[in-house]
């Protein structure tokens, strides 16, 4: 077993045990394991990588300080301004707008494996522990990272950009629901995880690294058909995945923040209308694009894939 499977394995039960725990300092603890293991998959031949790996442990080593401080001393004190510290050191972890920045400016030192890990199993822990201290105030992070975020995509043709926005606005959404006291949060970021999965694989298999070379290169128009339902899923555009599962957030929110709930739609709006004005125009200049999409876009395979998680999301809806 390569060092790379053993250290993802670590990842993997650093989530369980923390998942599995009742304790504060054993949550502290397994963020820092985690961000220990984590650390060496960063490593690739990239220029100026070692930056990268030392401004990403700085930021979360200073982050998880702050949560072990203040909540040592809010269970000493009982004083709330120590637990708004608490969510605020989570919220660095999670660069919520706007503590972003550290993230988008390290995007192009990022290799698509890496950033898979970034956008979905490395925000578990912050979210789970999220949902068991998060205060009111969450509710306007929430707000303001799912609207900026869908802004901020607009005027972007970088995908690994455009991911990390994309995963910003999403996570709006988890802390929506969160605050709700619900768990579908978990059901979201298992199906938001696997959309992310597809989209990076198929990025690294291609090597793209922008919105232009899908159209630059020789590829077949089934392939770009592709890309853009994969996107229009992650904008939330019916009849997609993206699209069940905000429409269950919606359910859950819509009887307790009515402001809240229309940001959210909102923000899926402007990124439904930012993919398609990305990706339409350059669909269309083929001319074979009617045709090849009726035969070849809706192969066996990705209709057997996509009905398995639509089938996924309505069971553990249920469960949940």
């Amino acid at each position: 077993m390569s060092i790379k499977i053993f250290n993802k394995w670590l990842i993997f039960m650093t989530i369980i045990i923390t998942i599995s725990s009742s304790s504060w300092f054993m949550y502290w603890l397994m963020m820092e394991l985690n961000l220990l293991v984590f650390i060496p998959l960063m490593n690739t031949k990239k220029k100026n990588n070692s930056n990268c790996m030392i401004t990403y442990f700085i930021v979360q080593s200073f982050s998880s300080s702050v949560f072990l401080a203040s909540s040592v001393y809010f269970y000493m004190f009982n004083i709330l301004m120590f637990k708004y510290f608490m969510n605020i050191s989570i919220l660095i972890k999670l660069a919520a707008i706007p503590f972003h920045f550290w993230l988008t400016n390290l995007s192009e030192m990022f290799n698509y494996n890496t950033l898979f890990l970034i956008l979905t199993f490395q925000k578990i822990i912050p979210l789970f522990i999220l949902s068991l201290i998060s205060l009111k105030i969450i509710s306007f992070f929430a707000m303001i990272s799912s609207i900026f975020a869908s802004m901020f995509v607009i005027n972007l043709k970088i995908f690994k950009k455009i991911l990390i926005f994309s995963s910003i606005s999403h996570q709006g959404w988890m802390m929506s629901i969160i605050l709700m006291k619900s768990n579908f949060w978990i059901t979201y970021i298992f199906i938001y995880s696997l959309i992310i999965y597809k989209m990076t694989k198929l990025m690294k298999k291609e090597k793209y690294s922008s919105v232009a070379l899908i159209f630059l290169n020789k590829n077949s128009i089934n392939e770009k058909i592709k890309i853009l339902m994969m996107m229009l899923s992650l904008g939330g555009m019916p009849p997609f995945m993206g699209f069940v599962i905000k429409m269950i957030s919606i359910l859950i929110i819509m009887n307790n923040n009515s402001i809240l709930i229309m940001i959210l739609i909102i923000s899926s709006i402007i990124n439904i209308f930012v993919y398609l004005r990305m990706m339409s125009p350059n669909l269309y200049t083929n001319m074979l694009f009617l045709k090849t999409f009726t035969k070849n876009s809706f192969s066996m395979k990705n209709t057997f894939f996509n009905m398995n998680i639509l089938m996924t999301i309505f069971s553990l809806n249920f469960l949940l």
